[in-house]
């Protein structure tokens, strides 16, 4: 028997939505190295796993956020969280070039590794439609806010380190 599944996180399509989506938080901080942005990415579109991230004791209020969200677990096994990323990266990188090549984030910025928005115009329709579900989420994009502007992405105690999502021991910091 032959089982159709929609998996959001490898849709290019979703993965557009998503992003334009942080884009307002990108945008605060100017802009955001690429990989950071895909850990951000990666709990957008799987909250529950929130519970596998290690907090600054000042943001452990946030811990409940993964509890909350673990209704959204899929009923199907995933692979563990690290190789579901790398799955992801081209998916993500196809995404980001295709806003790129719309003039929604800057490409030669993303050629260089950083994802920087752009002041491009954007259809209304599909403006309310990410105000929609970023305000139906709030309080996830107050948690994705503060990991972009309060954790570094690289050592020790960097995103990746804290996340177990990518390779920490070898950034220079």
């Amino acid at each position: 028997m032959v089982q159709l599944s929609f998996e959001p996180a490898l849709d290019p399509y979703h993965t557009m939505f998503r992003a334009l989506r942080l884009m307002p938080i990108i945008e605060t901080i100017g802009r955001l190295e690429r990989d950071h942005v895909r850990i951000l990415d990666f709990f957008l579109v799987f909250p529950f796993k929130l519970l596998d991230l290690r907090l600054k004791p000042e943001h452990r209020r946030f811990r409940a956020l993964g509890k909350r969200y673990a209704a959204e677990k899929p009923y199907a096994e995933q692979p563990e969280s690290g190789q579901l990323i790398k799955r992801m990266a081209p998916i993500s990188d196809a995404a980001y070039q295709s806003l790129a090549a719309k003039g929604f984030i800057d490409g030669s910025d993303y050629d260089a590794g950083w994802v920087k928005p752009t002041e491009s115009w954007m259809p209304d329709i599909l403006a309310e439609k990410i105000v929609a579900a970023n305000t139906d989420q709030q309080d996830l994009m107050d948690l994705l806010a503060t990991l972009a502007r309060e954790y570094d992405l690289g050592g020790e105690n960097g995103l990746k380190h804290r996340s177990g999502l990518m390779e920490h021991r070898y950034d220079a910091v």
